[in-house]
């Protein structure tokens, strides 16, 4: 679920307050991308949808969120149905509070050791 040793490599060339600011960053604007990504659904904008999940894929991997970026590569680069994105980003959209405490317990962690 968590890529832990990008996050690792991260922390020894940015240092842990680095890794959080990421985080920080990354939290601050997932609602948005996320919002984005519904609103073109609603519109059926295919080529603009796969643009925004190429976005949201490079934001999740920076994070080390392997598995939500799988699903936004295929959001990107797969052969989808408009129903199958509703119902794959619907999960996504379930997932990611538990994806993101994923990340929120490591650095927390990492703040005792």
């Amino acid at each position: 679920m968590l890529d832990k040793d990008l996050l690792e490599q991260y922390a020894d060339l940015m240092g842990d307050d680095g890794v959080q600011d990421m985080y920080a960053t990354f939290a601050d604007n997932i609602g948005g991308y996320l919002n984005h990504l519904q609103w073109l659904v609603k519109a059926r904008n295919e080529a603009e949808f796969r643009n925004q999940a190429h976005r949201v894929k490079g934001a999740c991997r920076s994070m080390g969120l392997t598995e939500l970026a799988t699903t936004m590569e295929y959001f990107e680069r797969g052969q989808w149905q408009w129903e199958e994105v509703e119902k794959e980003l619907a999960q996504w959209e379930s997932d990611l509070p538990l994806h993101q405490h994923q990340i929120e317990a490591w650095l927390n962690a990492r703040r005792i050791e």
